[in-house]
């Protein structure tokens, strides 16, 4: 014996079903965008706030991990960084030389930071950061901060 659904019920049964297909399809994408949040990938200029002030800034994140910081002397430094959490992630540089205002090179810094980013194009991050005279003498520890956008 053979039955029969009524054209309406099959109808509305094949919508119904493909609606839910799309409404998980969507769900997944949803879900695939939030979990790997924003990513810093890319150039962003701003600035660097340190004890003597704001000073222009420049920084580049690959996709391999590298960062690379270019200050206002145009002084290029590889460091490296990775995601912490969802719009967040750390980025550390050793020996981006330091210039007095003749432009001679006097020191250098080492610097941890803590960054977050608040949407695609902003992020701002602090970290202690450690001074040291050519010769190596440590000058001494204190926070700098970092405030950048997309370029």
């Amino acid at each position: 014996m053979q039955t029969f659904t009524p054209r309406r019920s099959a109808f509305l049964a094949r919508t119904g079903a493909i609606t839910a297909v799309v409404l998980l399809a969507f769900a997944g994408l949803a879900a695939t965008a939030n979990a790997t949040g924003c990513t810093p990938v890319g150039t962003w200029t701003g600035q660097v706030t340190r004890a003597d002030g704001g000073h222009p800034t420049k920084l580049v994140f690959k996709a391999g991990g590298n960062v690379f910081i270019t200050n206002e002397q145009n002084t290029t430094t590889k460091g490296s960084w990775w995601v912490t959490g969802t719009d967040t992630f750390h980025y550390r540089v050793r020996g981006e030389k330091v210039y007095d205002e003749n432009g001679a090179y006097f020191a250098y810094v080492d610097f941890d930071q803590d960054a977050v980013q608040s949407g695609p194009n902003s992020f701002t991050s602090s970290g202690p950061s450690t001074f040291y005279l050519v010769d190596g003498t440590d000058l001494g520890t204190s926070t700098i901060t970092f405030a950048m956008t997309r370029a």
